[in-house]
């Protein structure tokens, strides 16, 4: 499906399924940035499990690999944290 973007240009929608989404959003500003979602629309919806960087962070090597092994992961950011655990989720699959 296409949606008409704010400039009136049209974007692209890609819709995938994963089992496990870790949001590296704040992880380095000592609280995590959560954003607000309306109602019906934040992570509550999704069916698998949504973790906080901080919160990912805090297992261990091991417990971490176990968590992610053998899932289809989305890692939503774009700083240090996001790169890390984007590519230990590689490594663990």
């Amino acid at each position: 499906p296409e949606m008409a973007g704010d400039n009136g240009c049209v974007l692209g929608l890609q819709v995938m399924e994963v089992d496990f989404i870790i949001l590296c959003i704040g992880r380095f500003s000592d609280f995590p940035n959560l954003p607000e979602f309306p109602p019906n629309k934040g992570p509550e919806i999704f069916r698998g499990q949504v973790m906080h960087s901080m919160d990912y962070s805090r297992l261990s090597d091991s417990d971490a690999a176990v968590l992610v092994s053998g899932k289809r992961v989305v890692v939503v950011g774009f700083q240090k944290s996001a790169v890390d655990i984007a590519a230990e989720c590689a490594k663990a699959n």
